[in-house]
Formats: C-alpha cells, structure tokens, sequence
C-alpha cells in the first residue's frame, strides 16, 4: 500500500468503503502530515499554479490603493484580515505598498491573518508586518473587525462533492479501490463509483434553480457558504472582497457551458489529469458559485455591490499608474487569457457605503444570474 495521502484513503477505503469524493479531495489537500497544503504545495513561478500574488507586487499594491481610497469610512485602528494567508507573501506586498501609498494609515493598519495549515501558520508567525495568525474563524470574536476581510482563491480550494445526472436521478460520484493489481510505485489505485445522491445535495442545487442535463457532471460546495457566513459575521463595520474562479449558479451549471464540471488538476505549472491518482501531491480546485456567496452576505446583513474581472478591477484600482515597475507582470495580470478574465472579484459591505472604486465599470450586476 503505498505512503502519504494515497495511503491514508487506501486504508479508509478499505476500511469502512466507499468515500465522497469530497472527503477524498478534503484527505488530498489538507491532511495535516500529508496533504497537499500541508506538506506539498508549490505555488507560484515554477511550481504548480502562479497566483495573481505571485505574478507581481503590483497586484497587492492594486487592493491598497482601493483600501486606502476606503478608509476615510475608518477612525482609529483599521483591520485588513487576509483569509487563507498562505505564507504572507501577499501580506508583506500590501504593507510595503500600503508604506508607499499613505504612511499614516499604514500606521493605524493591523494586518492579520487565518491560516488552516500549520505550515502556513509557521510561515506567517515569522512576518513582521502580521499581527496575529489565526488557524480558524471560530478564534476570532464575532464583529471585531472593522475594515476589511480579503482573500484571494480560498474558496476554489475547498472540498467538493461530484454528482452527475443519470436517466433523470442524481447520483453522488464517490471513490472506491481500484480493482486489480496496482503497479510498483503507483499512487493510482483509485477509482469511481456511484450511489444515489444524499438530499442535502438536490436541495442545493433546486436552491440556485439549477437543473442539471442528462449524463452532466457537477461539483457542488456544501462548506463555501457556511465559511462566507463565518467570515462576514467577524466584520463589525467595513468590507469582504473576495477574489476567485468562479461563475453564477446559472452558467457555473450549464449543461452546455460545462458538462463535465470544472473540477481542475494543477501540476507543474499544468492544468488538467486525472483527480484520483497522486493525492497529496496535486493541486485539486473547482468554481465558485458566486450565488452561494451572495446568499451568505445577505444572510449576515452585507450589501452585494458587485462582481467584476480582475482585469477591469486592477485598471479601476490605478494598474497602469504603476505599470512602469514592471510591464511584463502588469501584462500578465490583465491577459484575457489568463488571470485577467478568469479571476473575478466580489466585494460586499456592512454599515459603509458602497465606493464607485469598488464597482469596476463591467461588474455583474448582483440581480443578474
């Protein structure tokens, strides 16, 4: 049986049957000992994935200029909270420049931190700029924050259920052993298999009106909402700008658009490959459902401002005023191809008015779908 996550779930399976696929993806990627964010993870120039963080500073100095249009709604200390903080590169951009931009509220800024895995915590605790780390939003007392809770990709990395339509029932796709033998060294003894779909799940999708075709593939998130909750309830007085890959429940779930899902393997600087066969050692995503997010705001009081391309929101946020740092990485963050069509970011508001700044002029409006 071999080593790492791909022992683990072989052990499970074997064990007690069948998983969901999204405990599978849960093991894969945050295993404390041997998960992808735990022990595996290679981000940015050269590794498996680049993020807009990694391409260049010029896209943390972007949010600081937003931020710092927003903080004449702020006296006192202001909070700028980044959710899934990694190692606090991100962090460390936007204080230098933060430093830049405006030393008086650079001054009055805490910068501080929620990171799942104890590898990012060890990471972050030695940055400077990061006043307190945090593993969870439960260590967090509710409506202690006032400025703003940021995060770039956390929710395409969360665990995910796969079902598919078939002859009109919708069944769960969930993982079991492989049958047969297994090859020397293989980590790929894993396979699919189905049963039909738990309530919980139909009842998401009936939620966002969503009506899945035949033989059709999704991924469905039970835990985006519940944490969008969590994070909007820390949030006394200020904003949530999340960025991510993601779509309205309404084209995320076309049976045309996407048959297959958008379930993604990233592996060295790759896309695609199959989910199942190097846990541990992949990066596993899958789109948001902007919808769900949208829902957890006004469940907890937000205003949905909008949602609009990173190309547009950078351009919006003064990009080009600091293109001369560097062209090629500012080019790279508005590319239509890459980064700058396919990264959105939704901002959302409690007890602040709503910026022009933070609207890019191309946003989505929320009352569409």
């Amino acid at each position: 049986m071999e080593d790492g996550c791909a022992g683990v779930l072989a052990e499970r399976i074997s064990k007690g049957g069948p998983i969901s696929f999204r405990d599978f993806m849960e093991t894969a990627l945050y295993d404390p000992a041997n998960g992808y964010y735990s022990a595996h993870a290679a981000i940015g120039e050269g590794g498996d994935f680049v993020t807009a963080p990694t391409i260049s500073p010029l896209f943390a100095r972007a949010v600081a200029r937003v931020f710092a249009a927003d903080a004449g709604h702020f006296k006192g200390p202001i909070v700028f909270l980044e959710a899934a903080a990694a190692a606090g590169e991100f962090l460390s951009d936007f204080r230098k420049a933060l430093e830049e931009l405006d030393p008086a509220l650079s001054a009055r800024t805490r910068l501080r931190a929620l990171e799942r895995s104890a590898r990012g915590r060890e990471r972050l605790a030695k940055v400077g700029d990061v006043e307190r780390v945090f593993r969870d939003a439960s260590e967090i007392e509710p409506e202690s924050v006032s400025g703003w809770i940021f995060s770039n990709e956390l929710y395409d990395a969360l665990p995910v259920h796969r079902v598919q339509m078939r002859e009109g029932k919708l069944l769960e796709l969930g993982v079991t052993l492989s049958a047969g033998p297994i090859a020397e060294h293989s980590t790929r003894s894993f396979s699919w298999t189905s049963w039909p779909a738990p309530q919980e799940l139909p009842d998401y999708l009936a939620r966002f009106g969503v009506e899945l075709g035949e033989g059709q593939i999704a991924e469905i998130n039970l835990d985006a909402g519940p944490l969008h909750r969590a994070l909007c309830r820390l949030i006394r007085k200020g904003r949530i700008a999340t960025f991510d890959y993601g779509h309205r429940a309404r084209i995320l779930y076309h049976p045309h658009a996407r048959p297959r899902g958008t379930l993604a393997v990233h592996s060295g600087g790759r896309r695609g490959g199959d989910p199942l066969a190097s846990p541990g050692l992949v990066d596993l995503t899958a789109h948001v459902n902007w919808n769900d997010l949208i829902a957890a705001g006004d469940a907890e009081g937000f205003t949905s401002e909008g949602i609009g391309r990173l190309s547009r929101f950078l351009i919006e946020a003064g990009l080009f005023e600091d293109a001369a740092r560097d062209k090629l990485s500012a080019l790279r963050l508005l590319d239509p191809d890459g980064l700058g069509e396919t990264l959105s970011v939704l901002v959302q508001s409690k007890n602040v008015a709503a910026r022009e700044v933070l609207i890019p002029g191309e946003s989505l409006p929320i009352g569409s779908s």
